[in-house]
């Protein structure tokens, strides 16, 4: 309960409400790791929402052209800094969006022009 929070309660006879909606703690033997294929530029939000709660999100990119490819990595690596998660190439198409807390270990591979840009 933060500050404001307590002072409302001491000074007021109703229940404050907790309004925050950000990141959350994941504990050790609870991280979900979601496996998505996006189709279009709109699945980015739900895939944003899940890593916001606190889930690692891994997300094959096969089945969208290079533009959408774009647009739905800069917005998850704009909600990847906000809660300060990590990204990490899987693969040729696949990346790992995932919590501060959560360490990937991939073995190096041979580098490449994953975005085509």
């Amino acid at each position: 309960m933060s500050f404001k929070n307590s002072a409302l309660k001491f000074f007021s006879n109703e229940e404050p409400v907790d309004t925050y909606a950000g990141p959350y703690v994941v504990r050790p033997g609870q991280l979900d790791i979601l496996v998505r294929t996006p189709h279009s530029y709109e699945d980015a939000v739900s895939y944003a929402d899940k890593l916001i709660e606190g889930s690692a999100i891994m997300l094959d990119f096969t089945e969208v052209d290079k533009a959408t490819r774009i647009r739905i990595f800069d917005y998850m690596c704009g909600v990847s800094y906000i809660v300060n998660a990590k990204i990490s190439k899987v693969s040729e198409s696949i990346l790992m969006y995932a919590p501060s807390n959560v360490s990937v270990d991939k073995q190096a591979g041979k580098k490449s022009s994953w975005l085509g840009r």
